[in-house]
């Protein structure tokens, strides 16, 4: 607000706050259906057992999706290509998921690593909305 305390001035700050808000929830329900995505294929690899060679493939198959995704990011097809991106990295840990599934203590690291995941990014998160 300017010191003359006009009345634009205040609009364009609650305007521009509307904005940004927008901008973050759209972020955060994109971010939250990628991470979604990714954890039905991390799963349906799980399910299916898939070989350390599959899994392999299928990181490398990421990689060249992530060069897609980028030269496709101005265009329609891009939210397709962030889908089949993530799809496939979460696919590719389903090998790695069985492996640890089956320790002793598996279960408990793999939550563990999720609950911490999420601490770390709900944390990050707020810092990020409070600080300008």
């Amino acid at each position: 607000m300017t010191v003359t305390g006009d009345k634009e001035t205040l609009y364009a700050s609650h305007a521009s706050t509307q904005e940004v808000n927008k901008l973050l929830k759209n972020t955060y329900l994109l971010l939250s259906m990628t991470l979604a995505f990714s954890a039905v294929c991390a799963g349906l690899a799980m399910a299916l057992q898939i070989s350390p060679l599959m899994s392999i493939g299928l990181s490398i198959g990421g990689l060249v999706l992530l060069f897609v995704t980028l030269r496709k990011a101005d265009t329609a097809a891009g939210l397709l290509w962030v889908f089949a991106f993530t799809g496939m990295e979460g696919a590719s840990l389903g090998y790695m998921l069985n492996h640890y599934a089956g320790m002793a203590n598996g279960p408990q690291l793999i939550m563990q690593a999720l609950g911490l995941t999420a601490v770390v990014f709900v944390t990050l998160s707020g810092y990020a909305i409070t600080t300008k």
